[in-house]
């Protein structure tokens, strides 16, 4: 996403992915910030504010945020008002592998990844006759793929999409209704995602595909939008990217 999610991608934990590569890019001044993340104290206020509306995971982050040095506490506000942290978390990379892209001399990773997992099995089919063995068993199953950013290790934003489908033996039979969520911790945007689409690819690749579109509206009006999307097999998980409109 590089213009897809200033958001927090990757952590420093992930260390050894392939495709890592290094930036050294370093936060210029914002001319204009939103109100709520001028000060370590606004944020935090900011924060409550998040978590008395029902985010559940706000309060936890404010505790990781406060539990910061007073000098990372201001980096990281830097950082998150910086859209060009944002850009680089927008050109997140494609393809079977995780990636992570490291800046400011670490204190910012991006990184995308994807999960995979049978979700349970159907009760298997007979074939046609009496006599005839029963064919193999449909199964459900799911994969995500997600893009993410860490300032200080403090995941500030993350998208994921996922795609749900069913199998039989090798064969992709039917592709169930897709999902897509988000986390994002930077005062003054917005992100929004349209309905997700689902469907199976032609032969042989046989895959199920889920997809959505992001859009990350800035404080200054500046609207981003990103593609992402993910299709599996009977194997799991098979590929995903984030690519800008």
């Amino acid at each position: 996403m590089v213009g897809l999610l200033t958001v927090a991608v990757g952590a420093a934990v992930l260390a050894g992915f392939p495709g890592t590569a290094t930036a050294d890019v370093r936060p210029a001044a914002a001319i204009v910030i939103p109100a709520a993340s001028a000060t370590p104290e606004a944020y935090v206020g900011w924060l409550k504010a998040k978590a008395d509306a029902g985010d559940v995971d706000a309060v936890e982050f404010s505790k990781k945020f406060q539990a910061l040095s007073a000098d990372k506490q201001k980096k990281y506000l830097e950082y998150i008002n910086d859209r060009r942290y944002f850009d680089v978390f927008a050109k997140a990379v494609e393809g079977e592998g995780p990636a992570r892209t490291v800046m400011a001399s670490g204190d910012v990773v991006v990184s995308s990844g994807s999960d995979s997992s049978a979700s349970g099995g159907g009760a298997p089919s007979a074939s046609s006759g009496d006599s005839s063995p029963a064919v193999a068993q449909a199964r459900d199953m799911w994969a995500t793929h997600w893009v993410k950013v860490k300032y200080f290790g403090l995941e500030a934003t993350k998208v994921t999409v996922k795609t749900s489908y069913r199998v039989r033996g090798t064969n992709t039979i039917k592709v169930l209704p897709g999902t897509a969520w988000h986390k994002n911790y930077i005062a003054g945007t917005d992100l929004t995602h349209t309905p997700v689409d689902e469907w199976i690819s032609a032969e042989p690749g046989d895959n199920a595909h889920s997809e959505t579109t992001w859009t990350f509206e800035w404080w200054t009006g500046i609207e981003e939008t990103g593609r992402h999307r993910v299709w599996a097999d009977y194997s799991g998980f098979k590929g995903g990217y984030l690519k800008m409109e």
